[in-house]
């Protein structure tokens, strides 16, 4: 049976490895998050070309439009997630060095258990 677990620091916010077009990136895992974010730096490595703006309301409750991008297949553990959009938006102040915020919209049709305990997402197939 394959692999359908990724690791990350135990009660720690889930940091997973993955890969995107050949290489490897960290992201964090959201489940607060509807949309996934993802960097301008890496939004523009990658090439993502621009598909308009998503309305996104703020931590504050202020709503600030933000560039709607369409993140290639994402792989994780030993499964691909499906292509889906993300803002772009600057992760630096959540000071945590990531370039991919996956929010509940990478894992349509998926199963996730977080594990804070032991350090583990289990990640299941699609239905």
């Amino acid at each position: 049976m394959p692999r359908n677990w990724l690791s990350f620091t135990r009660n720690s916010i889930p940091i997973v490895s993955v890969r995107i077009a050949g290489r490897r990136y960290e992201a964090m895992i959201d489940t607060g998050a509807s949309l996934s974010m993802i960097s301008p730096g890496l939004s523009i490595r990658l090439g993502l070309p621009r598909q308009g703006l998503q309305p996104i309301i703020s931590v504050h409750g202020d709503i600030r439009s933000r560039t709607l991008v369409t993140l290639p297949s994402v792989g994780i553990a030993e499964f691909e997630l499906n292509p889906c959009q993300a803002t772009v938006n600057n992760l630096t102040p959540l000071r945590l060095g990531l370039d991919l915020l996956l929010g509940v919209n990478a894992f349509a049709n998926r199963r996730l258990h977080v594990d804070f305990k032991e350090g583990r997402v289990y990640i299941f197939p699609e239905r």
